[in-house]
């Protein structure tokens, strides 16, 4: 129920008309030095597997934070024309599809979105559906969870799982006071004895400890929102301050007041459904949104039964009766 998954690679699949199949890959793994750059390309010619797609492939959309900036999706593109030469590539900036699947009624004319996942959080200036300037902080909720789980290691002599970590971030009351207590940490107690098996244990973690220990792991995210407001132009930033932040994906409860309070920026999250933990539906719902408002046109041929070739198989297999060449044809 609460722990996200962690692939570098998401991947989906749509039937989006009876001509053609949509692929839907979202880049989360962190583009910097020493990456995989070829790894969405990987994937992609892994699923060249009929039992996987739905054939013809008529489009196919790479979203990534940087968009182009990421070194995955050149090779991406690559492999896309390579196996699926009809196909309309689409390239979304992760923070534009946010923007968009956030579904905001009136849509802001710029501000900052702040989207997080197990992997990392990016943070980017978005205005006229355009990511004017941005970057990203590895780590995501996954990172959040490590620093319990060391923090719990050093000072209380746990050893927790990392979804034991973050379920103790999102009901320990970290930056929002909550109405529920929050439960212990189960794990095991670290010991000196290696020969026999450490035994069960479990501790309580305080709001104030919590926060002692979370903060600064989501510092970065701070330092970003001032940076990338320092990168963009200043009627920009103008419109952004006044758009304020916006947060999607699996943030801590109480990150946009905790925001707020450091940044003096207006705040908004966009909640994720709790039957959406397996992917960021807010995500899908921005690739929808844009793909709905330009959809792509791909010139899929088609392919056509030839009738008169079927007929003259059925009459060798006597299974038809033979033409009479003298009849009219009706």
């Amino acid at each position: 129920m609460l722990w996200w998954a962690l692939d570098e690679i998401r991947v989906q699949v749509t039937g989006r008309s009876g001509r053609y199949s949509q692929v839907v890959l979202e880049l989360a793994w962190n583009p910097g030095p020493g990456a995989d750059a070829s790894l969405a390309a990987h994937v992609l010619a892994g699923m060249t597997k009929p039992a996987q797609l739905w054939a013809p492939i008529g489009s196919v959309v790479l979203v990534a934070p940087g968009a182009g900036a990421h070194p995955g999706v050149e090779p991406a593109v690559d492999k896309v024309q390579e196996l699926w030469p009809a196909a309309v590539v689409t390239v979304v900036d992760e923070a534009v599809a946010a923007l968009a699947g956030a579904g905001l009624d009136p849509e802001p004319a710029a501000c900052v979105v702040v989207h997080q996942d197990g992997l990392h959080t990016s943070v980017a200036v978005v205005a006229g559906r355009e990511a004017i300037a941005g970057d990203l902080a590895t780590g995501g909720t996954r990172g959040l969870a490590q620093a319990v789980v060391e923090h719990l290691r050093a000072e209380r002599r746990l050893d927790a799982g990392l979804e034991q970590a973050w379920a103790a971030v999102v009901h320990g009351s970290v930056f929002v006071p909550s109405s529920t207590v929050p439960g212990p940490v189960y794990g095991s107690v670290i010991t000196e004895d290696r020969v026999f098996p450490a035994p069960p244990g479990k501790v309580t973690l305080s709001p104030t400890e919590l926060r002692a220990v979370v903060a600064p792991a989501y510092q970065p995210v701070v330092g970003l929102v001032e940076q990338v407001l320092r990168e963009a132009p200043p009627e920009t930033v103008r419109q952004a301050t006044a758009g304020g932040l916006l947060l999607t994906g699996p943030h801590p409860p109480g990150a946009e007041d905790h925001l707020t309070d450091l940044t003096g920026l207006p705040a908004r999250r966009v909640v994720e459904p709790k039957a959406g933990h397996h992917r960021l539906q807010v995500l899908l719902d921005g690739v929808a949104r844009l793909l709905a408002e330009k959809p792509p046109a791909p010139v899929i041929a088609e392919h056509r039964i030839d009738l008169a070739e079927k007929l003259q198989l059925l009459e060798k297999l006597g299974l038809r009766p033979p033409r009479d060449l003298n009849a009219d044809d009706r």
